[in-house]
């Protein structure tokens, strides 16, 4: 059996595209700011977690930029667009 032809992506509006960059915003401003208290308390785990937030943010910034919302392959994978 052949696979399902994969569907192109949703285009977002104004207003989904704009609570991205909110979310944009928030996840790498909370992020750094764990990401500094981590580094100068020594808090390893906290730190990871907040590296996956800033990620995340970045992430939420890619939509925004691309109008459009990404599959977890795209997301976890940007350097293969073109497959």
């Amino acid at each position: 059996m052949a696979a399902a032809p994969a569907r192109p992506p949703r285009k977002v509006s104004k207003l989904e595209r704009a609570l991205a960059i909110c979310l944009s915003l928030v996840w790498m401003g909370v992020g750094s700011v764990a990401l500094v208290v981590a580094l100068l308390h020594a808090r390893w785990i906290m730190a990871v977690c907040a590296a996956a937030a800033i990620g995340y943010g970045i992430a939420w910034a890619r939509v925004a930029v691309l109008s459009r919302l990404l599959s977890w392959p795209r997301l976890l994978m940007p350097w293969r667009q073109g497959k």
